[in-house]
């Protein structure tokens, strides 16, 4: 299942004619490098950078002539190549312009109308975790949250991420490591069991915890195919607001 902000690629894409969705070569290129450097904890040589993005290093030279002229990537006296002060104002642009509600609650509805269960997302506040957005299950025997709740750290596969991404202890901190995913039977609530993975934004920075929800008989044999679900989601809503969780692997800073 793929999970998109904005309904369907396949509706959008059937709308607009071909050669509008082909894109242009050169400037896919130059996002790569860009993509590439992002991506590598420091500077890169040249013949590094041309075997990392696939393309000859006659042509990373030449595009990285564009790329420099507008600020998006830079040298240093070694050569090296490094993303250019410019990411970092559109970086900041992007953070003050981001309504995270608008990508976290289309990706709730979606999992909900996949599992006919209940999905929130969760975020620090105070000394404990809130319900910031919640899409509940249309099931009558479900588990029920309202936006705004407040509830344990540490207790539930959401206030397990929580914990595990505010530095804190949690058992469950070895499956998050492993899997980037979590879940807990009957831990905050003994007739609910739980599914949960972290959204991370720029740099990243932990957003909060999306989650999974339901009563627990009924939700207990799924448990394996809603991680996987869970963790798809928290992945994909990261990319789209800036951020990346690598597959199979825990973020803590």
């Amino acid at each position: 299942m793929t999970l998109t902000s904005n309904g369907s690629p396949g509706d959008d894409a059937a709308a607009e004619p071909a050669d509008e969705r082909v894109g242009v070569t050169a400037l896919e290129r130059g996002l790569a490098i860009l993509d590439v450097l992002g991506h590598g904890g420091g500077g890169l040589a040249l013949k590094d950078l041309s075997a990392r993005v696939g393309l000859s290093k006659a042509t990373v030279l030449r595009l990285s002539v564009s790329l420099e002229r507008f600020g998006h990537l830079q040298r240093d006296a070694s050569g090296h190549f490094h993303l250019g002060p410019a990411l970092w104002r559109l970086g900041n642009v992007f953070r003050q312009n981001l309504d995270l509600e608008q990508h976290v609650r289309p990706v709730l509805e979606a999992l909900v109308s996949l599992t006919q269960e209940s999905a929130s997302f969760w975020v620090p506040h105070g000394g404990e975790r809130m319900c910031l957005y919640r899409v509940n299950s249309p099931r009558t025997a479900r588990s029920h949250v309202e936006e705004g709740e407040h509830s344990p750290i540490g207790k539930g596969a959401g206030g397990h991420i929580v914990a595990y991404h505010l530095g804190r202890a949690t058992p469950q901190a070895g499956e998050i490591e492993r899997e980037g995913v979590t879940a807990t039977l009957g831990d905050r609530d003994p007739d609910v069991a739980s599914v949960a993975a972290a959204v991370l934004g720029p740099n990243r920075e932990f957003l909060g915890a999306l989650v999974l929800a339901g009563i627990l008989n009924r939700f207990e044999p799924h448990v394996p195919d809603y991680k996987s679900i869970v963790k798809q989601a928290a992945q994909s809503l990261s990319r789209q607001i800036g951020g990346a969780q690598p597959a199979g692997e825990g973020t803590r800073p």
